[in-house]
């Protein structure tokens, strides 16, 4: 498998909280981040556009930022 490098900008608070959870569960930033990539993948490959619905939805970012 040939590994492919890609710099990714994130928001402060998105950063820290992936440094929190990096901490709690044992797993490295990097490792978190492909997880996750690989699992949008797999939703969009399963549910085509409709998994970004909720995420693009304001009244879903607005419940984030107020939680």
């Amino acid at each position: 498998m040939t590994i492919k490098k890609m710099p990714v900008s994130l928001p402060e608070s998105v950063k820290e909280d992936l440094e929190k959870m990096s901490t709690e569960v044992g797993l490295s930033q990097n490792q978190l981040l492909v997880m996750a990539a690989q699992s949008l993948l797999a939703n969009y490959e399963t549910k085509g556009s409709f998994i970004f619905v909720d995420l693009l939805n304001p009244e879903h970012r607005n419940k984030k930022n107020n939680s």
